[in-house]
Formats: structure tokens, C-alpha cells, sequence
């Protein structure tokens, strides 16, 4: 099954949001059962001991995470964080949660990730937005792309997808504990500012910032994961693509990178006449995986 990468896509999840263990969940089904396609099957309904919505649901966020590839099987990365490796299979490390963002923003397989973090902020100097602002935006690139329009409906439900995987919902009498689970709500990446449009919305903000967490490692991997067959990338494509999906701020990056080539001489950093860029050398697949295995502290 290959899938248009370009091909903008805001539905799916059957309006859930990611819960804590769904992840790992899903991958042992199709570990325990031996099928790629249980997910089709009647049988992952007893299994997951979930509805028929929320099994789909489960297999969107699976595909949404990169946990399984275009022809439905487990991933190298799944297989290593939750199978295999078991490098965090509970995700209790914060390191985990932040490649999760990178792929959830990378693969475009939600499409509305990518479009927030970064396509939309490529060219703003206020990090606020409501939905109207996103839902607009969207239908431009909807334009643009050659694509037809997607139903008002579609649009608000993923927004509100969207807003939950990241912003802890107001505590009242009919909010559930599953609410609380969205494994990236931690990173702290979206805000509500309190603050409404004229149209009653709520508006939220980006919190570009250093994210001292994140580890030279992860950097490291997530730059092999994307530009890892160039011999040199230029400073600029690194911050618009891994720095905005994991909303660092330039200073944020700077640190980072710095880290990332003072500690491996396969990364070395050159700024000859103000260009910026990255060298990558004589890396292999196994040197990109010894750096997930270094910041979970197994070498």
C-alpha cells in the first residue's frame, strides 16, 4: 500500500485522540496474532477489548507515528522502541515522546501536525492561531493542491484532535481519565492562552522555545532519519523541518546541534561565508540506531 505523501489527509482517527497505550497495545497485537492486516479482521475488536471506531482509530495513530510502514508491517523504529529492543515500550522516556512528535510531523500522514507546526508558522511573527486561522489555511493549501474541499465537520473535528493531543482539557463533572492520557500532553508544546476571537474561539499558542530535554542523541537520529543519504545539510532545512517539529527556538537549535557535533565527529558543523550547514560523515544505519541505544544509556 503506498500511500500519496502529498495528498492532504483530516480524518481517519474517528475523532479519538492517541491514548497512553494504544501504541504498544497494537503493536503487540499484530506481534501476538502474526498479522498485518488484524487490524481489518472482527477478531482486534475482542482483542483490544475497544469498539470497531476506536480499533480503526488505533491503527490511524499506529500509521500517524510511524509504527508501521506502507505495506502495514512494524516499523524498524517500532520495532526497536516497543518490540524488539524494547528501548521504552511504556514510553516513561521523555526522549521517546519527543520522536514521536518528529515522526507524527514528518510522516504527514496527519496532516494537520505538520501544517501547525510548521507550514503555517513558516512566515508569521506571532505564534497564536484559533481555528478559523487554521481551518482557512487549510482550505488554501486544500486550493492549492489540487484537492477538493473537506466537509466543515472533518475540519473541526481534527482540530479538536489536534488540540487535545497537546493541551489538558478544563477538569469538570464529565471529563474522563482518558482525556489525561495523550502520551505527548507532557511536552507542553500548544497552550491555551485564556484568550478569545470574535468568533468565541478559544486561542492557543506555540511554545517555541529550548526544550533543554531533548538530547544531542535524538537530534542526531532524527537528522539521519531525514537527510541521512546527504553528504551536507544546510542549517535553514534543518530548522524548518526537525527544529519546527519540535518547536525549538533558533537558540534552542544552536544548543542542540553544537552538542550533537561536539560529541560525534560524524556531524561537524561549517559556516563558510555566512552559509550554514551540517556535514554529515561516513554514517551507517547501525551508527543512526547507536545513537537512540546512547541516549537510553544502553551502550
Amino acid at each position: 500500500m503506498n500511500l500519496n505523501k502529498s495528498v492532504l489527509r483530516f480524518s481517519g482517527h474517528d475523532t479519538f485522540h492517541c491514548k497512553e497505550q494504544w501504541i504498544l497495545k497494537g503493536l503487540q497485537l499484530i506481534e501476538n496474532e502474526g498479522d498485518k492486516e488484524i487490524f481489518k479482521s472482527t477478531l482486534a475488536i475482542s482483542k483490544l477489548g475497544v469498539g470497531k471506531n476506536m480499533v480503526r482509530s488505533i491503527h490511524y495513530w499506529l500509521r500517524a507515528f510511524g509504527m508501521l510502514d506502507d505495506n502495514e508491517e512494524v516499523s524498524a523504529f517500532g520495532k526497536m522502541l516497543f518490540l524488539e529492543e524494547r528501548l521504552d515500550e511504556f514510553l516513561e522516556n521523555e526522549g521517546s515522546l519527543w520522536l514521536l512528535q518528529y515522526y507524527l510531523c514528518n510522516l504527514k500522514y496527519a496532516s494537520i501536525f505538520k501544517i501547525i507546526f510548521n507550514d503555517y508558522f513558516s512566515d508569521k511573527a506571532s505564534l497564536d492561531f484559533s481555528e478559523h486561522q487554521i481551518m482557512n489555511y487549510i482550505n488554501r493549501k486544500l486550493l492549492s493542491n489540487g484537492q477538493k474541499e473537506v466537509a466543515v465537520k472533518t475540519l473541526n473535528s481534527d482540530f479538536k484532535v489536534f488540540i487535545r493531543t497537546y493541551v489538558s482539557p478544563v477538569k469538570n463533572e464529565k471529563t474522563v481519565e482518558d482525556d489525561f492520557s495523550a502520551p505527548l500532553l507532557s511536552l507542553n508544546l500548544i497552550s491555551d492562552t485564556g484568550r478569545k476571537n470574535g468568533m468565541n474561539q478559544n486561542i492557543y499558542r506555540l511554545n517555541r522555545r529550548m526544550h533543554e530535554v531533548i538530547s544531542s542523541e535524538i537530534l542526531g537520529y532524527c537528522l539521519l532519519d531525514q537527510f541521512g543519504s546527504e553528504n551536507a545539510v544546510s542549517y535553514d532545512n534543518i530548522k524548518k523541518t526537525i527544529g519546527s517539529y519540535l518547536c525549538l527556538s533558533s537558540d534552542g537549535l544552536d544548543e542542540l546541534i553544537d552538542k550533537l557535533c561536539s560529541s560525534n565527529k560524524e556531524f561537524v558543523y561549517k559556516d563558510d561565508a555566512g552559509v550554514k550547514q551540517i556535514q554529515i560523515k561516513n554514517v551507517t544505519e547501525e551508527f543512526k540506531n547507536n545513537l537512540l541505544k546512547k541516549h537510553y544509556e544502553i551502550q
